[in-house]
């Protein structure tokens, strides 16, 4: 009799337990959510302020051949990207860790640099300081990188959802300038755990290099 007068109240337990942390969840989805976001966004923006005041890596390019002549180091901002239609002004690092996310957009490192006439991967977190509203872009939108050598403009041609697997979304061609830009799917924080998704963007350099 005391064995089930034990179990029943662990399990009673339990129940209380489960139940007052489902009402807690609720309240912060709720109500709570976009306070909590503002204060992430806060704390990005004061990250992004203090790694974008730093120079940016000097980078020497050969136009004829279309290649680099020197590489920045991993981990290194190179680049700003610059994105009229977002209001987004933010920059680039070599290597595409979580760490560098933090900071800013990273560069994938098995990819090209602008300017060698393949593809260029960006990576961005899904918050208001970096690719939140990567979905508004369109068609005919323009995305502009400048570096030490040169600043290079893209025009966006499509968008997409994908699986985070979907290794043929993320082509890395060798003979047309491409860039990729991509976000976790879908962009909000009412989505809990781990997202399966990518919202990716592609775009095509227009025009010349303007050097430096």
């Amino acid at each position: 009799m005391e064995k089930k007068t034990f179990l029943k109240t662990v399990v009673t337990n339990v129940a209380i337990a489960f139940f007052f942390s489902a009402i807690f969840v609720l309240i912060y989805y709720y109500l709570l959510e976009e306070k909590t976001s503002s204060y992430i966004s806060l704390i990005n923006t004061a990250a992004i302020k203090k790694v974008s005041d730093e120079r940016a890596s000097e980078v020497e390019y050969n136009f004829e051949q279309r290649r680099l002549i020197n590489y920045p180091k991993f981990g290194k901002k190179y680049a700003t990207l610059k994105i009229e239609k977002m209001n987004l002004k933010l920059p680039i690092y070599f290597g595409d860790t979580l760490k560098i996310l933090r900071y800013g957009i990273g560069q994938y490192a098995g990819g090209f640099f602008p300017g060698e006439n393949g593809t260029i991967l960006l990576a961005g977190h899904n918050t208001a300081q970096f690719f939140k509203k990567l979905d508004v872009l369109k068609k005919g939108d323009k995305v502009v990188i400048e570096t030490s050598y040169g600043t290079f403009t893209y025009e966006v041609d499509s968008s997409k959802v994908v699986k985070e697997t979907n290794l043929e979304a993320f082509p890395i061609q060798h003979d047309k300038e491409m860039l990729i830009m991509y976000t976790c799917y879908p962009m909000n924080h009412s989505v809990v755990g781990r997202r399966k998704k990518r919202y990716v963007v592609y775009a095509y350099k227009v025009g010349e290099v303007d050097e430096k």
